[in-house]
């Protein structure tokens, strides 16, 4: 069939045009040819031709396949040009071969320009989204909040079905975000190096693509029974990196068979730039917020302690102050507390008993009794015992010098712990303060009362009379009779060998001895009492000779109860009442102590007899003492009631200690004799009945005698 001029033209007329994409251009050729030839128009994609306008039944593969090569049944009505082939109809004859072709040409013209108008429209549109993306990516501000972001984002840009994000902690990636998962578990993927396809990425530094997960022989087989229940068939990862270093992975999977092409790695790798970006901020984001967090926290905690520190200093200068005026500390210390916090106070004292207690109507027993429990031991330490509603009980001890003078106890509101805690430590420092001061005070006074008791007793003229004034100005009576007491603890040097001691342990022990004498109540208290070495002296109030055994007794129990094997020797002079003869009296009592080491007794001087002339110290004995203590006593009597008592007593003892020949001797009646022998015993003390006390006193009668004979002036001559 001829070509006839009406459809060339309307082909020409239609190559004039430009359709808006190729299928309606083949349609145009199409529907312009109708009438003259059956045209078909077709398309060649993946491997085979598909028709686009016309008759579908021509698209013969192999036929066509043979046109493309200029062969088989269709090139003479038929013609191809690229990936677009023009065939007319079998039954058409002369078919317009040069006018077809210039159609082929232009169809195909009409591809190349449809698809780079697809293409910068596509490449327009995902400019768009990345702009959004970036937009939504760096707004957004914590760090969790980003990695949701770039997950969901990414998820929806790549078509995918699963998108994690993998942060590196240490040698080991951690999801940190994940979108579309249907397993728990793999939101919480931790992968090392090698292991998965994120493993891959971080130990290549590249991106890493699988087409079939299951059956891809790159990746390691760490993950496989995941990728199952996730239905996984190809994934996509590519490295996140932050200064220089991988700090990530980003990594895409999809559930249905396809290739990840070009396009979409470039897509993931510019939006995994942006991720790094967005995580580097998150990151400095949350960094600075934890930073003002934190400061914020630290200043809010400053000013809490700062006005903890104030209350605190402002009540501890309040307790100072009571130390420092000199009062009574404890119940000062307990009302300042219960005023100024408004608690319970209670102070108790090392054996328990109550000090001080505020208010006045509390039971502080049982407050006490509810802090210590069942032991009932006072605490060693500070405590806090929680009761069942919001209140506490604090206790803290009262420690000075390691010894543990109480506690004190406070009941309050929970609300202000920290502040109780640390007033109910205060309230302790300050009370141990106290008794710190007392014990200073009675260490100093201790030691002056010592000096003078040495002063009176082994002191010059001058030393001994300004004692005697110090003693009236610090309230020591020395009025009245007094003993001077001299003690010796014999074996303390032996003992502290024996059992290893340092001088520490030896003093302690000497002052365990004073402390007991000090201490001493009946039968009665020293006036003064002192240490020096080895030596302890007392200034008791006694002139009784029964009551100075007794005290004597009571020193030996105290020495016994320091330490068992402890042993001590006593010796006490006779009463004086001047002051001014105390140096005497010691010189009497170091030499009762004399006698008794030698003798094993207890030993009172005016009890020695004529012991005394054997150890009296200095080179000559103490004759003159030794007679006064016998006849001054008579003589005196003699004097002032112009009696005979001397003259009967040397006639009792020429007499031979018969009171009928002494009554002849003298002249008086038997009766008179034996008044006056009571008399006697009554001024000296002496029982005549005695051999002891019968021999004392011939012996000072007869010294007596002798002194009298020595001090008479020679007779002058005839």
């Amino acid at each position: 069939m001829a070509t006839t001029p009406n459809a060339a033209a309307r082909i020409q007329a239609v190559l004039q045009r430009i359709p808006d994409n190729p299928v309606e251009g083949a349609h145009a050729l199409v529907d312009a040819a109708a009438g003259d030839y059956a045209l078909t128009v077709l398309r060649l994609a993946d491997l085979e031709w598909t028709a686009i306008a016309g008759d579908p039944a021509q698209a013969d593969q192999s036929r066509l396949a043979a046109l493309e090569c200029g062969a088989g049944p269709l090139v003479d009505h038929g013609v191809t040009c690229g990936h677009t082939a023009i065939v007319c109809a079998p039954s058409t004859s002369e078919a317009p071969l040069d006018v077809l072709r210039q159609a082929a040409v232009w169809l195909e013209l009409l591809t190349h320009t449809s698809a780079t108008s697809d293409d910068l429209h596509a490449l327009s549109d995902e400019a768009d989204v990345l702009r959004m993306v970036a937009k939504q990516i760096l707004t957004a501000q914590h760090l969790d909040q980003v990695l949701l972001s770039i997950s969901n984002q990414t998820l929806r840009m790549l078509e995918s079905d699963i998108c994690g994000v993998f942060l590196l902690e240490g040698d080991e990636l951690r999801m940190r975000s994940c979108t579309g998962h249907r397993v728990v578990t793999t939101s919480r993927l931790r992968m090392r190096r090698g292991q998965g396809v994120a493993g891959l990425v971080l130990e290549t530094g590249e991106v890493a693509k699988v087409d079939s997960y299951l059956h891809d022989s790159t990746i390691s087989s760490d993950f496989m029974s995941l990728a199952k229940q996730e239905s996984t068939r190809s994934a996509l990862a590519v490295p996140l990196f932050g200064h220089g270093t991988i700090i990530g992975v980003l990594e895409v999977w999809r559930r249905r068979y396809s290739l990840f092409s070009d396009r979409d790695v470039s897509r993931l790798v510019a939006l995994a730039d942006l991720a790094s970006i967005a995580i580097e901020n998150g990151r400095l984001y949350d960094s600075q917020r934890t930073t003002v967090e934190e400061l914020d926290a630290t200043r809010v905690s400053l000013e809490w302690q700062l006005g903890l520190l104030n209350r605190s200093a402002q009540l501890q200068q309040q307790l100072l102050d009571i130390v420092l005026a000199n009062s009574a500390v404890a119940g000062a210390v307990a009302r300042i507390l219960g005023t100024e916090l408004g608690c319970e106070v209670a102070i108790a004292a090392a054996d328990g008993d109550i000090e001080a207690a505020y208010p006045r109507t509390l039971d502080a027993t049982s407050l006490i009794d509810r802090a210590l429990g069942e032991a009932g031991n006072l605490p060693q330490r500070a405590t806090r015992i929680r009761l069942d509603t919001d209140r506490s009980i604090w206790a803290h001890p009262v420690i000075a010098a390691d010894n543990q003078y109480g506690a004190v106890f406070l009941r309050g509101d929970d609300s202000s712990a920290e502040l109780m805690s640390i007033a109910c430590g205060q309230a302790a420092m300050v009370c141990s303060l106290g008794h710190m001061q007392q014990r200073a005070a009675s260490a100093a006074r201790a030691e002056a009362l010592d000096q003078l008791l040495w002063d009176l007793l082994d002191g010059t003229n001058e030393q001994r009379a300004a004692a005697r004034t110090r003693c009236h100005q610090m309230g020591v009576r020395l009025r009245g009779a007094h003993r001077v007491v001299y003690g010796v603890l014999d074996n303390l040097d032996a003992l502290a060998a024996r059992e290893g001691w340092n001088t520490s342990s030896i003093d302690a022990l000497r002052r365990q001895v004073l402390d007991g004498i000090r201490n001493c109540i009946s039968p009665a208290t020293p006036t003064l009492s002192g240490l020096r070495g080895n030596w302890i002296v007392a200034l008791a109030p006694i002139s009784d000779r029964d009551r100075a055994r007794t005290l004597l007794d009571t020193f030996g129990d105290i020495v016994h109860k320091a330490h068992p094997d402890l042993s001590a020797s006593w010796g006490i002079s006779t009463p004086c009442t001047d002051p001014a003869t105390y140096t005497t009296a010691f010189t009497e009592a170091k030499t009762a102590n004399a006698a008794a080491r030698r003798l094993g007794t207890v030993s009172l001087y005016d009890e020695l007899g004529i012991v005394r002339l054997l150890l009296g110290s200095g080179n000559s004995p103490d004759f003159q003492a030794f007679i006064n203590e016998i006849t001054r006593p008579l003589s005196d009597y003699d004097a002032t009631h112009d009696g005979a008592l001397l003259q009967t007593l040397r006639a009792f003892f020429d007499a031979n200690c018969s009171q009928k020949d002494a009554a002849h001797r003298l002249y008086v009646h038997p009766k008179t004799l034996a008044y006056r022998l009571d008399l006697i015993r009554k001024l000296t003390g002496l029982d005549l009945s005695q051999h002891a006390d019968r021999m004392r006193a011939d012996l000072a009668l007869r010294l007596l005698e002798v002194s009298e004979t020595i001090s008479q002036p020679p007779r002058p001559g005839p």
